[in-house]
């Protein structure tokens, strides 16, 4: 049996790899995200992963029309960075037979979920391990979750597919030591109209819930006024609900929250308890 010994949430944008510049109120905002991400990246070391297990989603540069899983499972020990959006451009290791086995367990579990073999990570992954791992490196377990393209999975069974992620993720022999991060939103808008508006009202709120680990609260929330309210983006918070939920995750930690205006996204930085 493995234990999952270390578990987070964040936001991400690929316009983090660079500072704000011009204003120095933003860029202010944008040292403290960068300093929870040094916290945060500190905390997972010292967990020492054998794998780090990566709940993201996609912009059109792996999955599309063609074809458009709810969710997948990285399978394999290669899986290619995109490298867009200023992201450096890199490959990340697996280990081998994890992703195979997760998959199959959860389909025995009743979860539909795709095999993708070596899977492709844009920035949604690519972004927060690459503050993540500064200077250290790991193995990972890329989990991809529909956010961008309707129907999406609703919240509440995102929030399932976690649960039994985790337990799936507790019976592999393959990676004793399992870390979990869920990556995305949080309010944002992209290309759309309101592109550059921040919600913080909304994001406060989330965090204010998601924190005090009511995870079935916002697992019950309307998808569709959350995206009204948060931007098309903030559908990614299904990564944040399923990292909570392989994690049995009681509460969490926020490391940082800033509305920094050059990244036009509300960004937090969490670290799960259990």
């Amino acid at each position: 049996m493995s234990e999952i010994v270390w578990a987070a949430a964040t936001a991400h944008t690929g316009a983090m790899m660079r500072a704000p510049k011009g204003d120095p109120d933003d860029l202010a905002r944008a040292e403290r995200v960068f300093a929870g991400f040094a916290a945060l990246s500190a905390s997972l070391k010292a967990a020492r992963p054998d794998v780090i297990v990566v709940a993201a989603t996609d912009h059109f540069l792996t999955f599309d029309y063609a074809a458009l899983p709810l969710f997948a499972v990285g399978t394999g020990t290669h899986f290619p960075g995109h490298g867009e959006f200023g992201v450096p451009k890199r490959d990340y290791a697996g280990v081998a037979g994890l992703g195979e086995a997760v998959h199959a367990d959860l389909v025995a579990a009743g979860f539909d979920a795709a095999s993708a073999r070596e899977l492709p990570l844009d920035h949604s992954f690519s972004c927060p391990l690459q503050l993540l791992l500064a200077g250290w490196d790991a193995p990972v377990l890329p989990i991809y979750v529909n956010c961008t393209v309707e129907p999406l999975p609703r919240l509440d069974r995102c929030l399932a597919f976690g649960r039994a992620m985790g337990e799936a993720l507790r019976r592999q022999t393959l990676a004793p030591r399992v870390a979990v991060i869920g990556t995305g939103g949080l309010s944002h808008w992209v290309g759309m109209p309101e592109t550059g508006h921040i919600n913080q009202a909304f994001d406060r709120r989330f965090l204010e819930h998601y924190s005090a680990g009511r995870f079935d609260h916002i697992a019950a929330w309307d998808a569709d006024e959350v995206v009204r309210s948060a931007g098309n983006g903030a559908a990614e918070i299904r990564n944040w609900l399923l990292a909570a939920g392989a994690a049995r995750a009681r509460a969490a930690r926020v490391r940082a929250y800033e509305p920094v205006g050059a990244w036009v996204t509300g960004i937090a930085v969490t670290e799960l308890e259990s």
